[in-house]
């Protein structure tokens, strides 16, 4: 998964080449997809898969028959930045607080982190699948530069879902085409990620709603099958 929380100098490095690359994203879709609507234009070139930078939010996360519900502030110290609201559904206790204080520990990040960055998009891949008044569906292709050491990238294909009265990225789609072994093992045969975004406003950008995964596959001889469930709620600018 990429990450967009480094502050080391090797991670500003990759983080203004990224940059750069959603830069050139921007451009190309601007300017070298002709055939492109406006509409799905305006909705890449405001595009992120994560949520943006200074928005606290509640995170409710279902794996496993497990619920937790936590909520994150960035403008608190980085030590408190994560709250644990509920365990299944209940108040959690001192125990399960304690615990959970122990594995924030150490500057935890925002998460989840998300599988792509717009960077990783092929502008002259984007291709029309269908469409009505209301939104349009897409497919596209990953650059072969954002594939990675595993060229996870590579074996996975991406649809767009695109609002047209509120130009946005409604919803994406990843879908593991064939099955493939990332490291040795290990072998995936179904993958499914799908995540929805809430429409702009005037006071906000497009922010994550819900997002969901399915894996089946096997580590060494043993099937593993999970399902994993995120929704998003109660955003606040917090600078």
């Amino acid at each position: 998964m990429a990450s967009l929380t480094g502050s080391s100098p090797g991670s500003r490095r990759r983080f203004g080449k990224r940059g750069a690359l959603a830069l050139a994203v921007v451009l190309a879709v601007t300017a070298g997809a002709g055939e492109m609507p406006d509409y799905v234009r305006q909705a890449l070139a405001q595009f992120s898969t994560d949520v943006p930078k200074g928005w606290a939010y509640t995170i409710t996360t279902v794996r496993h028959e497990q619920q937790v519900t936590e909520r994150y502030n960035p403008a608190r110290p980085p030590a408190e930045q994560w709250t644990l609201l509920r365990h299944n559904s209940q108040l959690p206790s001192a125990r399960e607080i304690e615990r959970y204080a122990k594995s924030r520990a150490g500057g935890p990040s925002a998460a989840p982190q998300a599988t792509f960055q717009k960077a990783d998009l092929e502008p002259g891949s984007v291709e029309l699948v269908r469409a009505d008044a209301e939104r349009g569906e897409f497919r596209c292709a990953f650059r072969a530069e954002s594939t990675g050491a595993d060229k996870m990238l590579g074996h996975l294909s991406l649809r767009l879902i695109v609002s047209k009265r509120q130009p946005h990225i409604e919803q994406f789609v990843l879908e593991l085409i064939t099955p493939y072994s990332p490291v040795l093992g290990v072998k995936m045969h179904e993958l499914l990620v799908q995540m929805k975004f809430a429409a702009p406003g005037a006071d906000r950008p497009s922010l994550p709603a819900a997002s969901s995964s399915h894996f089946i596959g096997r580590i060494f001889f043993i099937r593993v099958e999970e399902d994993l469930r995120v929704s998003y709620s109660d955003f606040v600018r917090a600078d």
